[in-house]
């Protein structure tokens, strides 16, 4: 009786060790990946200014989020050391170069298509050709840019990707002609407003730097700045300042309070530092 106990205690043993064996990497398995995703950034690329493509998401380890990071700490470095336009255009066409390594071009662009966006490849002639012409002697114009290149990395920093170009207050500072034919193009937004009871509005402004190279020589801002065009959303006592018209390029964001980023270039850029 007693080494029939024995023998049971033993076949029951071996089971259980079986099922601990299967069930085990079966647990291990599921607590390290949900370590790994809690450890993952999301992070997300779109095309601006262009039709016909989509949105990009990827998830980077905090390695690959923090050699990114390097990069565009690397890469602002290169800008402050250029002095034209065209000097500008091989650190931009590099820097896609890179992000394509992590998989964040927009969705259905190639290498060579998204340099072509990000360097005004795809900007109408004939808008550069009229920007051109103008003598940029006013102090308005001075301050802000015009046929630009333009990047940066900060917070409270909205693209919009596809609209008309046109803006009434641009009509008017330019003294340009109805310009509803031309080609739809994105544009940026720098921080924003709310009205409150007072009739006065409280201003957001975003953070971060930009740097532009146009018309205008160079023009770079830190810190708080504001875009250099309100533009009021009565609905729901929202401003929002738009600081770069016509732009065409790339945004990139992730889940994080950082590494929000553009590359592109712009028709018109006007930043005004808070």
């Amino acid at each position: 009786m007693k080494d029939t106990w024995v023998k049971k205690g033993l076949v029951v043993s071996v089971i259980l060790l079986f099922i601990g064996v299967a069930v085990a990497p079966s647990i291990n398995f599921n607590v390290v990946k949900a370590s790994v995703d809690n450890d993952l950034v999301e992070v997300t690329t779109k095309a601006c200014g262009i039709k016909g493509y989509g949105n990009t998401t990827v998830k980077l380890t905090r390695q690959q989020y923090q050699n990114l990071e390097q990069y565009l700490v690397d890469f602002r470095a290169r800008l402050n050391q250029t002095t034209t336009r065209e000097e500008m255009v091989p650190i931009f066409k590099e820097a896609v170069v890179e992000l394509n390594k992590y998989g964040l071009l927009p969705k259905g662009m190639n290498i060579q298509q998204t340099q072509k966006l990000v360097t005004g490849g795809y900007q109408n002639d004939r808008i550069g050709k009229i920007l051109k012409r103008f003598h940029y002697t006013n102090d308005y114009l001075i301050k802000s840019n015009f046929l630009c290149l333009i990047t940066g990395q900060g917070n409270r920093v909205y693209i919009e990707g596809v609209i008309p170009f046109i803006q009434e207050c641009i009509m008017i500072w330019l003294g340009l002609p109805s310009l509803n034919y031309w080609v739809f193009f994105g544009r940026m937004i720098f921080g924003f407003g709310q009205w409150v009871p007072e009739g006065e509005s409280e201003v957001h402004p975003a953070t971060g730097w930009v740097y532009t190279n146009g018309l205008t020589g160079i023009k770079e801002w830190n810190g708080s700045f504001t875009g250099g065009c309100r533009s009021t959303l009565f609905a729901i006592y929202i401003i929002f300042y738009i600081g770069a018209v016509g732009f065409t390029g790339m945004g990139v964001t992730t889940n994080l309070d950082s590494l929000d980023f553009f590359i592109g270039s712009a028709l018109w850029t006007r930043i005004r530092s808070v």
